[in-house]
This record gives structure tokens, C-alpha cells and sequence, in this order.
């Protein structure tokens, strides 16, 4: 088990936590585990997981010690906080950054952390050159190339002549190549080019290890373009990329759920408004419930007078708006009182994160980073809890 596990607090500590929470996520660790092993039976290629916006509002430090627990080695953040928060948690892993660099400081902390930088520019190049060299160490790099999406990247065209440049440069190693694909028919000429630049480098002399192309979508439907390494984000979570991808017999596990406390239950009788501006009025005599959770926690405001929660066993509509922390459920019917807990997202059902998003007319990949930061994420492991991250009570350093 890994130190970062070792290190938390017992399950009746973190049990004890909860009781007092208000809101809070749910991650079960094995359904990412799951999700890892289609992806490794999908493609057969090294998994370089995304983890990019907090590993997708599932929380970076956990998911990644998780993860390095089942055999993954690198890791791709999107930014350079991300890489510090990976290390700061005490994680030796390989860190792929793909945040730009644009001080002497930020270089000299990509060495200093041991990062892999991601560069597409003989200037960039240049200052992490000049950074490793002063500290003597030597820094990898994946170069960046654009195939096609027209976002980020050396051209394809261009590729070769830097990347043989970077290969030179003093204390730089090329460790891998990578690029994005377009996720429509546009993919197969990309990877073309793809392969045409390796095979270019090659004949140049210069061999490069590793060859990324493919993502989530890449996975599941360009096999061509699984090439040595995949980078699976949001999949690994149990979100498909694509609703096509839902009908591929790849059977994904939703790792997230959220839930909360009725902090609020009454009566109310025909006629009655509730919510701003008396948005919604009670059709008939109901029991409301007042949960402290809305779209600054991460459910969706999409959901206002849409939503479904569950409620010991029993789905329950959200009526009214969501509000910045407020949301109103119909308990009619239903035993329940203030503090019980409320399933505002579950991992399957007519409330799981797929049907919410169906019904907010959102992609799961929305509400997957919108999931505030500083939400406490309770994670568990055979059904039982075996971390806790907790931002307010880590400021307090508690």
C-alpha cells in the first residue's frame, strides 16, 4: 500500500469527518481501477492518465497515489500547480507538464520538481536547456506536435527539424512526441502525419521512445492510434467522451458520486412560492426539503426544476432553482429529516452523472471539472474508506 495511504487517517476517523459534513464527493477507487483495465484490455499500450482540473473533480493526489498503486508510472497535468500538488503529497511518479513556461523561476522549478515538460518552441527549449544545465541534471521532454487540430504544437511539418534540434540541446532529453487528435474524420490523416514524422525521425537518426496520440475518444474508436502510450482522462473516471461510445460494449464504472444533508424539512400548502422571485409555487400541499449544496459545490444549475436526487432509496425531483448554495427537493411522501443523507449524483440510476447530464443538456465532462476544489472527496477502497481530502481543514493544517 502506498505511504500516502499509509498515512491517513483510520475509517472511523474519516467516518467521524462526515458526520459533520454538509457536502461532500464519494470516490470509489476500484471503479478507476476497473476503468484502467479496459482501457489496458482496449489497447495494450502504457496508460499515461490525463489527470488535468483536480483528475477531472475527483482529486489529483489521491487518484494519482491510487493509480501508481495499479502499476502507472507517468501522469499529464495540465498545470504547473498540479505537478507541485503531486509532489507536495509526496509522489515520486513521472509528471508530464503541459502548462507553458514562461519565466527563468518556472524552468528552474520544472528541473527542481522533475517534471517532463511538454514544449513545441526553440526557445523554450532553449531556457529548459539552460535551466537544467545550471542545476546538472538532465530534463525529459515531450514535444508537442499539431497534426491537425490547429490549437497547440510544432507544425507536422516542422516537427522534424526541431525535434532533432531539441535532441541536441544540452542537458534535454526527447522523451516522448504527442498530439491531439481532431475526434473526427480528420483523425486518420493525422495519424499519418503522425507516423510519417517517426518514420522521418528515424531516418534522421534520432529515435524517440515514446508516441502519444490517442485520448479518451482515440481510445474507444482509432485503434490505429494507439501507438506505445494512451492518455485516457475522463473515461478512467466512468464517463464516456461521446454518447456514441456508450454503445461500444465497453462497460465503463462511475467512479463520483455527491451527496449532502437536509439541513431543512417543513410543509408547505397550495399556492405557496419558493425560491427567488417565487419561481416555484407548490401545486399542493408538499414536504420541501432544503439541502445546503448547489452550483458552487458542483451540481449543476442546469438541473434548477430538472434535477433527481435519492433519498434512502426513493427518487425525489429538485423543484425551484439551484442556487449558489441552495437546492429545494419534493419529499412528499418520503420519511426524512434534517441531516439524513441525500445522493444528489449516484453512480447508476436515473440520477447518475450520464442521466443528469442528459438532462441538463451538459457533457460529462462539464460537470466532471465544475465539482468545486474545495469539496471534501472521501475515497474507499472494497467498500471501505481509506483517504479523505479535505481543503478547509488542510488550510487550518487539521
Amino acid at each position: 500500500m502506498s505511504s500516502f495511504f499509509v498515512n491517513q487517517p483510520s475509517p472511523d476517523e474519516i467516518q467521524r469527518r462526515v458526520e459533520g459534513y454538509q457536502t461532500w464527493a464519494e470516490v470509489d477507487l476500484d471503479a478507476i481501477g476497473r476503468n484502467l483495465d479496459e482501457v489496458r484490455r482496449l489497447t495494450g499500450a502504457e496508460v499515461v492518465p490525463c489527470v488535468k482540473s483536480n483528475a477531472y473533480g475527483h482529486g489529483l493526489a489521491a487518484t494519482v497515489a491510487y493509480l501508481m498503486t495499479r502499476g502507472v508510472t507517468r501522469f499529464l497535468v495540465a498545470k504547473l500547480w498540479e505537478a507541485r500538488l503531486i509532489r507536495a503529497a509526496g509522489l515520486g511518479c513521472g509528471v508530464i507538464n503541459m502548462d507553458p513556461l514562461f519565466t527563468g523561476d518556472q524552468y528552474r522549478e520544472a528541473v527542481e520538481l522533475g517534471l517532463t515538460q511538454a514544449i513545441y518552441h526553440r526557445e523554450s527549449a532553449a531556457a529548459l536547456s539552460r535551466a537544467a544545465s545550471d542545476a546538472g541534471a538532465v530534463a525529459p521532454v515531450w514535444v508537442k506536435v499539431d497534426t491537425g487540430l490547429g490549437r497547440a504544437g510544432v507544425a507536422h511539418t516542422e516537427a522534424a527539424d526541431l525535434i532533432e534540434h531539441v535532441s541536441g540541446l544540452r542537458g534535454v532529453r526527447v522523451e516522448g512526441v504527442f498530439s491531439t487528435l481532431l475526434e473526427d474524420d480528420g483523425d486518420e490523416q493525422q495519424t499519418a502525419r503522425f507516423l510519417r514524422l517517426r518514420e522521418e525521425l528515424s531516418s534522421r537518426g534520432v529515435h524517440v521512445d515514446t508516441w502519444s496520440l490517442a485520448s479518451s475518444h482515440g481510445i474507444f474508436f482509432r485503434p490505429g492510434a494507439h501507438l506505445e502510450a494512451v492518455r485516457p482522462g475522463v473515461m478512467l473516471f466512468g464517463f464516456y467522451p461521446v454518447p456514441e461510445a456508450r454503445t461500444t460494449g465497453v462497460a465503463l464504472s462511475q467512479a463520483l458520486s455527491l451527496k449532502g444533508r437536509l439541513e431543512h424539512v417543513k410543509t408547505v400548502e397550495p399556492g405557496t412560492p419558493l425560491t427567488y422571485g417565487g419561481a416555484y409555487v407548490a401545486p399542493r400541499r408538499m414536504t420541501v426539503g432544503t439541502m445546503h449544496m448547489g452550483y458552487s459545490d458542483g451540481y449543476l444549475r442546469q438541473l434548477s426544476r430538472k434535477g433527481l436526487v435519492r433519498i434512502g432509496g426513493r427518487i425525489c425531483p429538485v423543484i425551484g432553482g439551484v442556487s449558489i448554495n441552495h437546492l429545494l427537493v419534493d419529499l412528499t411522501g418520503v420519511e426524512a429529516g434534517i441531516g439524513d443523507t441525500v445522493e444528489a449524483i449516484s453512480r447508476d440510476g436515473p440520477n447518475s452523472a450520464h442521466a443528469l447530464c442528459e438532462l441538463a443538456g451538459v457533457e460529462p465532462y462539464q460537470l466532471a471539472v465544475w465539482m468545486s476544489p474545495l469539496l471534501p472527496r472521501v475515497y474507499a477502497m472494497g467498500g471501505e474508506p481509506v483517504a479523505i481530502s479535505d481543503p478547509i481543514l488542510a488550510e487550518r493544517g487539521t
